[in-house]
Parts: C-alpha cells; sequence; structure tokens
C-alpha cells in the first residue's frame, strides 16, 4: 500500500483575477438560493435520480472501479500539533455555504466559552463529510453551490497550502459518483485547498498515533470488500496498538438496495469489530453526517463520542425529539450513550415549528400546482356546464362525481392518494402508519371541497352569469385551492411534528439557513484531541465585493461582520476517556 507524504506544490495555479463584479460573467459562478425542496419540478427531478442512482448501485458499484487505483495512506505526522477541520451537508444556499467557507478559510478565529478564551487555527486538512452539494450532484450545481463559494472564501493560500479530503453522502451518489470522483479524486485545486484523494475513501496518519478514516457507505451501512480490503492493509501494516481513530461516515439511508444486503454484516459494526479491534487500536470518535444539526453523545462508560455534525449549510433539521440516551444503531456490544449537547437547542428547534404555517409562501410553486389540480379538477367534475359552479353542496359534488365519465379515474385516483400518504408517514408503521395516511388523505379532500362550495359561493355573490363568472369561479379555485392545499399540508406535519414525525418533511421545506456550524480539531503535542464545535447563529446575508482586497483575500464580506461561537466547552479526549 503506498505512502503519501507532503505533497509538491510545483502545480499550484495563480491566485486568480479578483471580480470586478458580482455578476455571473465575473463570477464564473452563480450565487445560489436555498433549494426549494417542495418544488415540483424539483420534486419529479429528485425523485427519478433518486430511483435510477438506486437501480444503478444494484448492479454496479463505482467503488469497486477505484479499487483499480492504487490504495493510499496519507501520512501527515510531521509536527508536534495539528489542526483539522470538519464540515458536512453543506453545498446549498449561496449564504448559508459561503458564511461556512468564509470561516474555515479565516487564518484565526477566537472564541469564547464560559469567560474563557480559545485562539483556533485553520486547519492544516479540511475533511468534507458527505452530501457536497444539493439537491443532485450535477456539474453545474456543483460549481455554483460548492466550488464557487469555497473558491471565492479562499482563492489561494501560502505555503503549505491547506489540503482538502471528502467522503461521499447520498447526494453525490445520486449519479454514480462520476462527478464526485472528476472533482475529489483527481488532485485539483478548490481555490487554496488541494485535494489528494483518489478514492471516495481514505485514511489519514496523524501525529500521536491519531488517524482519521473516512469511509464511503453508499445509500446504506454496506462497505465494500474493496474498501474492507483496503483499510485491512492499513490495520496490519500501520496501526500500532494503542493507536486511536476518529471514524467519518455518511448517513445511513436506504436507497435500491434490499433489506438483507443494507444491513449485512460488512457495515460499521463489523470494520470495528473485525478490522479495528484486532489491530489493538480504539474507535473513539464517530463523525456523522445527513442530520443538519449538531448533537454529541458520549458513552456513559467509556471514551466514546458519537457527534453528528451536518451544519455546512443545508437546510436544519429539528433537535427536539432526539433521545436523551440511546444506543448507536450497528454497535454489537452494550454501550449506552447520554446527550451531551445540542445545536440549536430543543426549545429553538421546537420554537422553529410554527414556521410549518408559512409553507405557502416558502414554496410558492407547490401552491401553483395544488391550485392548477384543482381547477383541472373542476373540469374534469364537468362543473363548468350549465351554470353548475354556481351554490355548490356536498350534495352537489357527490352526484358531480358519479355523473362524471372520469368517475372511475377520480376514484381511483383518491385511493392513489391514500396509498401515497401512507408511504409518506414513513417515520410510523404498522396501524399508525396507515392512520396517519388516512388523516393526511381525508384534510387534503375535506380541502378541496371546502375550496369547491367557497369559491361557488363568492363566484354567486359577485352576480356575474355566462363565462364570467366561471372565470371568476376558476379562478377562486386556483387562488384558494392552493393556499388550502398547502394549509392542509402545514397543518399535517406541525400536528405529526408535535407526535414526534415527520422532522425532516417538516422542516426541510423552510430552508432555514441560519444556524450552522462546523468542527475544528486539534492534536497537541502531549497527544490530546480536542473538539471545538463552532456554530454560527445567523449567517450572512448582505456582502460586500472587494475587488481591490489582496489575491488571498475572500472575496465577499459579511455586513455585519459574522459572529461564530462556540456550541459548547471544546471536548477534550485523552488517551483513556473524555473529561
Amino acid at each position: 500500500m503506498a505512502e503519501t507524504g507532503a505533497d509538491p506544490r510545483s502545480d499550484r495555479p495563480p491566485c486568480p483575477v479578483r471580480p470586478a463584479s458580482s455578476e455571473l460573467a465575473d463570477l464564473g459562478f452563480e450565487r445560489r438560493p436555498m433549494v426549494r425542496w417542495l418544488d415540483p419540478h424539483q420534486l419529479v427531478d429528485t425523485a427519478v435520480r433518486v430511483l435510477v442512482a438506486g437501480v444503478f448501485s444494484s448492479y454496479a458499484d463505482n467503488r469497486e472501479l477505484q479499487a483499480l487505483v492504487p490504495g493510499e495512506v496519507f501520512d501527515r505526522r510531521e509536527g508536534p500539533e495539528l489542526w483539522l477541520d470538519y464540515v458536512a451537508d453543506l453545498g446549498d444556499g449561496w449564504n448559508s455555504t459561503y458564511t461556512v467557507a468564509g470561516l474555515l478559510a479565516a487564518e484565526e478565529l477566537k472564541l469564547e466559552w464560559d469567560g474563557e478564551s480559545y485562539a483556533t487555527e485553520r486547519g492544516r486538512i479540511l475533511v468534507m463529510g458527505g452530501d457536497q452539494v444539493y439537491p443532485v450532484p450535477k456539474r453545474i450545481e456543483y460549481e455554483n453551490r460548492l466550488l464557487g463559494p469555497y473558491r471565492s472564501a479562499l482563492p489561494c493560500a501560502p505555503d503549505p497550502a491547506p489540503e482538502l479530503f471528502a467522503i461521499p453522502g447520498s447526494h453525490d451518489w445520486y449519479d454514480g459518483l462520476v462527478n464526485f470522483t472528476s472533482i475529489f479524486c483527481r488532485s485539483r485545486w478548490i481555490g487554496g485547498w488541494r485535494t489528494q484523494q483518489r478514492r471516495s475513501y481514505f485514511a489519514l496518519q496523524l501525529p500521536a498515533g491519531w488517524w482519521l478514516w473516512g469511509i464511503d457507505i453508499q445509500f446504506g451501512a454496506y462497505i465494500d470488500e474493496a474498501q474492507l480490503e483496503y483499510f485491512a492493509g492499513v490495520a496490519r501494516d500501520r496501526i500500532q496498538p494503542g493507536d486511536r481513530i476518529v471514524l467519518c461516515m455518511a448517513k445511513e439511508v436506504e436507497s435500491g438496495r434490499s433489506d438483507a444486503e443494507t444491513h449485512s454484516d460488512r457495515d460499521v459494526d463489523h470494520l470495528d469489530r473485525e478490522v479495528i479491534q484486532p489491530s489493538g487500536a480504539r474507535l473513539v470518535v464517530y463523525l456523522k453526517s445527513g442530520k443538519h444539526h449538531y448533537a454529541r453523545y458520549e458513552e456513559e462508560d467509556g471514551p466514546r463520542q458519537h457527534v453528528t455534525a451536518g451544519g455546512g449549510g443545508a437546510f436544519l433539521h429539528p433537535t427536539h425529539g432526539l433521545p436523551e440516551r440511546m444506543r448507536m444503531p450497528g454497535e454489537q456490544e452494550h454501550r449506552c450513550y447520554r446527550r451531551a449537547a445540542t445545536y440549536p437547542s430543543a426549545k429553538t428547534s421546537k420554537g422553529l415549528r410554527k414556521r410549518i404555517w408559512l409553507l405557502a409562501p416558502y414554496n410558492l410553486p407547490l401552491a401553483g400546482l395544488f391550485g392548477l389540480l384543482q381547477v383541472v379538477l373542476a373540469f374534469m367534475l364537468a362543473l363548468h356546464l350549465d351554470d353548475r359552479h354556481l351554490d355548490l353542496g356536498l350534495g352537489d359534488l357527490r352526484r358531480a362525481l358519479w355523473e362524471s365519465p372520469t368517475a372511475f379515474f377520480l376514484i381511483t385516483t383518491m385511493l392513489v392518494l391514500l396509498a401515497g400518504m401512507v408511504r409518506f408517514a414513513h417515520d410510523a408503521s404498522g396501524l399508525t402508519r396507515f392512520l396517519l395516511g388516512l388523516v393526511h388523505s381525508a384534510l387534503q379532500l375535506a380541502s378541496v371541497a371546502a375550496v369547491m362550495m367557497v369559491a361557488s359561493r363568492l363566484s354567486s355573490a359577485v352576480g356575474l352569469r355566462g363565462v364570467w363568472s366561471l372565470v371568476t369561479f376558476l379562478v377562486l379555485v386556483g387562488l384558494l385551492g392552493g393556499i388550502g392545499g398547502t394549509v392542509g399540508m402545514s397543518g399535517y406535519l406541525y400536528v405529526t411534528n408535535c407526535l414526534g414525525f415527520h422532522g425532516n418533511e417538516g422542516y426541510a421545506p423552510l430552508h432555514h439557513m441560519d444556524l450552522k456550524h462546523f468542527l475544528r480539531l486539534h492534536i497537541d503535542a502531549d497527544g490530546e484531541l480536542t473538539i471545538y464545535p463552532i456554530g454560527v447563529d445567523h449567517v450572512g446575508r448582505h456582502w460586500e465585493l472587494r475587488p481591490d482586497d489582496p489575491p488571498e483575500a475572500p472575496w465577499f464580506a459579511a455586513v455585519p461582520p459574522i459572529e461564530p461561537h462556540l456550541i459548547e466547552k471544546p471536548i477534550r479526549i485523552d488517551a483513556d476517556r473524555p473529561r
């Protein structure tokens, strides 16, 4: 297995010319807003890519092709200490992504906790922990949502330039890892950061017996044989008894694989039990992405830390439903963990829930689709004929349904709606899931009936007759249908979130850009690892272009300046256990 030391810098590109304006032609990329997850076009595009990726991953695995490239171990032990940064779930809207990128690029961040000051340095290594781009891994999305913001934050850097390593998340896998491989596995520069890896997984040898392993679990918990062989070789040839490992992994999501394969014995626990433990090393810290919040769980009777840190730029996930104690999925041994810290706090997270009622203004294309569907339904019910749209009641709607030539299609659609709503309630199971789907379907159908009757009453009150009365009715159906459909969904999501369900679906449509974070890790001369969780309550929204600053300075500055802070007291981990 090849060993890679400090890389030669002879191929370093010159510092780019600073842009004279914020236009696309000068920047080379577009500053994109947060992803609108309930935009109908976006939903269809993402759904198709998820389906294709799931089918593709069942028959072809890019990780097997990567095995043709020699495996490398990256030796970064020079010097008595080392700073390292970790960020995940990052390539989303400009404001949030660039805010975090700017903090990562700063040479120093001075932070305080409980009256004590901490001076932290920019990481010599930056690790991106999964989902480097949203919503799909098109090259243009990588450029606009990741590469552009990070190049702007650190256009170039003096020697020794920081290095960048990345593991893919599920969104990076939606094209079979094609663009991820091109961007991160070809020894290229991303602004002042230099990529080094040749595979989608890697092992970094750090000072004082510390290691950082980045694993690629694709869409589930499955680790391919070539990857297991690579880490087994690292453990056999390089690991010393007493070494400590920080393990980075993306979220565990099932997509396209059978349960037997997704939950096979080739998982993270297998890696620990069969590869790490026999080498005499200890897995001390798990760094996980996938959930867009900060949550740290510490082992009650041991040194292990489970840290979820997906605050690099994507929408916010709630924290108020996280359990106080838990066992981590995949761990065979009896280890109990207690919740040590979350960001945002449970109170703040719960307070954001009321924004679910603003679903319509946050997602206007979805409201437009709901309205259009109800207008089409009015025509299918023949309400445009013989002034049938006037003075509608429930009895009139029932008769219109049964008399409609599309009655069979409409009834079938209702059944499909029920099945879809049951499928949508994936956080629940069994009878609870069916009841949630039934209630949601009933809300939507009740919304349709209410919209039709209210629009009928209002159009009748206007006093118009003939074609203008019909036009008024259809316009009102479209407007009220858009509002009613999204309000019905808001009500369902709000109530079910209060019951502990739909944290993702309830918060993703809000595309909340604030409350972001990343981790800064420091190995000191005594061999102690310190983790600094750094948060920012409010990301930048107003940016000042700085065309006359030095070549290595960020292209944009926030007005007012960003104010980072420690989420909790730095976590110190020595040879035995955290203190």
